[in-house]
């Protein structure tokens, strides 16, 4: 069969959510794929378990210095792992030669996530015969025309767009970030977190402001129920309100949170110091939610050559 290892030179280039989307889309054309786990860690996402993905785990534990034995051991888990299933091995090597030996010695082919700020001349040219393609991930909107225009060689057959999904958080990993408390805890606490908006000194009507997005966590200071009330009454687009200043509010907005399902997260620093608090959370973010997964998906098989894909993995089975 056919073994496919995603790769890149980068940390957090998104090589476990590309792995994860591409095993399922092979599953879906009644094709067997399985993942085999990172090469360090078995660490992958939980999405794969809830997608139904079989997940290998190497039962030989590696040195950090990656000797030449671990090298072998490598090759040897995918040969082994490949013969009657597509297998897709995430590597968590940063080092283009150890990836190309590996490559060769497994006879796989390599997927390569890359951005678009690489030189992906030499990246082509490095690869060799052991590149079956690459993916640009994380692609800035406005540089979409720019991407398709500048790559249109074989090699290069999809992107997936920069977009809030990939760096959203939980409603319950927004609270432990924060070191909150609930105030009331709601059955929603695992939706995600698209936007934030802070509740300060808002000159709009403020059901409009909390309605201007969606997936919604609101940030207000607990002594301002008219505010705190205004984003409960945001059409759903507010998911949870944080009230700041270790505050509780009145009785009255626990009651409404607890009619319409919001969870209330009490935390004691103040507005400015908890907005400072959550733009460090997008460096924990993990592509560990489902709605992670069909995002991903939905972007990628909009831009990405399915035929090409076939061809270069030689996949006659898709």
């Amino acid at each position: 069969m056919t073994s496919i290892i995603i790769a890149s030179n980068k940390k957090s280039s998104g090589k476990t959510s590309l792995a994860t989307v591409l095993c399922n889309y092979i599953n879906s054309k009644k094709t067997k794929a399985v993942v085999l786990n990172s090469f360090f860690e078995n660490d992958h996402s939980k999405v794969s378990e809830q997608l139904g993905i079989d997940v290998i785990n190497m039962e030989n534990g590696l040195s950090k210095d990656l000797s030449e034995k671990d090298v072998e051991l490598i090759s040897n888990e995918i040969k082994k792992n490949s013969k009657e299933n597509i297998l897709v091995s995430e590597s968590h090597i940063n080092d283009s030669k150890i990836n190309v030996e590996i490559a060769k010695k497994s006879n796989s082919k390599i997927l390569y996530v890359a951005d678009i700020k690489e030189d992906v001349e030499s990246i082509i040219k490095y690869y060799g015969e052991c590149l079956g393609g690459i993916i640009f991930n994380k692609i800035p909107r406005y540089r979409y025309e720019e991407t398709l225009k500048k790559y249109h060689e074989d090699t290069f057959f999809g992107f997936i767009p920069d977009n809030r999904y990939s760096l959203s958080n939980t409603i319950d990993q927004f609270a432990n970030h924060l070191g909150g408390e609930y105030v009331f805890e709601s059955d929603k606490k695992n939706e995600l977190i698209l936007n934030v908006l802070i509740g300060g000194i808002v000159l709009d009507w403020s059901v409009h402001y909390y309605s201007s997005k969606e997936n919604v966590l609101a940030v207000i200071r607990g002594d301002r129920p008219d505010l705190q009330l205004g984003a409960m009454q945001s059409g759903g687009n507010v998911k949870a309100i944080v009230l700041t200043k270790g505050i509780q509010p009145i009785e009255y907005v626990i009651y409404e949170a607890k009619k319409q399902e919001i969870p209330l997260i009490s935390v004691k620093t103040n507005t400015h110091e908890t907005a400072e608090l959550i733009s460090k959370i997008v460096k924990k973010s993990k592509f560990d939610h489902a709605l992670k997964y069909e995002n991903t998906l939905e972007l990628l098989l909009e831009n990405f050559d399915q035929n090409y894909f076939k061809k270069s993995f030689e996949i006659s089975t898709l």
